[in-house]
């Protein structure tokens, strides 16, 4: 029978193909532990690249990423801008690579915070090429799961850090799940270093009530699924307005596209 994930067995999971996907949302909450503990392992060096960059004049901040990878930077947009004091925006890899000039100055420096799973979508690549090459002075955080992702391989200059999280957040399902959690995770982390042990109680009671829905409310959630409905919009407002995009985005996915789905703000709708 093997282990069990979600109320199943590891059996069935793997004959409905679904094992990789079942084991790596049950796995998050405890996940999350293992990123915050890689995030304060690595503090006084991501501490010192930060304060590099937060001490240039005019700088900039953008969070990028692809697909799942962009709603990050929808969601930390606003509390990382809060946060920091620096301007911050969230623009997709897909629109940085299309519009370039209308992103990157010669005048003022910049940021470019990157999210990406693998680190090997070209598109992420192009980002920073585009970067460097239209910069006039430019920084780069890239967070990844992969450290043989050619992004990760590509920063290798004074000016670049590279954020390796726990091999576990490397998703092998079709859709990202604890990859996005873990890296929004870190996302958020980063604007609040000097805090950190005050964030250290607030990421273990996030794992605390995380593992207690997926125990204790499991089937509710089974019995909401198993309903027959064909449209689901998700709402969110400030920060959870990414979130919304992300959960409209992982309900197609995973029901191959036979839900369809919408997501807006409360006001919005």
């Amino acid at each position: 029978m093997g282990n069990i994930y979600l109320g199943m067995t590891e059996d069935l999971l793997r004959a409905k193909g679904a094992i990789f996907t079942a084991r790596e949302i049950a796995g998050q909450p405890e996940l999350w532990i293992k990123t915050l503990g890689r995030v304060v392992e690595h503090r006084d060096e991501l501490t010192q690249f930060l304060k590099k960059c937060f001490r240039r004049d005019n700088l900039e901040i953008i969070l990028t990423g692809a697909g799942t990878s962009a709603f990050i930077g929808d969601v930390l947009e606003g509390p990382f801008q809060q946060k920091t004091g620096i301007p911050t925006r969230a623009v997709a890899t897909t629109d940085l690579v299309t519009h370039a000039d209308q992103f990157f100055s010669i005048e003022k420096p910049a940021l470019l915070i990157s999210f990406a799973r693998s680190g090997d979508s070209p598109e992420s690549v192009a980002a920073v090429d585009l970067a460097n090459e239209l910069s006039k002075e430019i920084y780069h955080l890239i967070i990844t799961c992969n450290p043989e992702g050619a992004l990760a391989q590509k920063c290798n200059r004074d000016n670049c850090y590279v954020f390796f999280l726990p091999s576990e957040a490397d998703d092998q399902s079709l859709a990202m799940t604890g990859s996005f959690t873990s890296m929004l995770l870190t996302g958020s982390l980063l604007s609040l270093l000097d805090k950190i042990e005050d964030e250290e109680k607030i990421v273990h009671c996030l794992s605390k009530y995380g593992k207690k829905i997926l125990d204790v409310y499991l089937t509710s959630i089974e019995e909401i699924a198993k309903l027959p409905f064909k449209r689901a919009v998700f709402l969110g407002s400030g920060p959870l307005q990414g979130i919304a995009c992300e959960s409209h985005l992982k309900l197609q996915e995973l029901s191959d596209g036979n839900v369809i789905c919408k997501y807006d703000s409360f006001l919005g709708l």
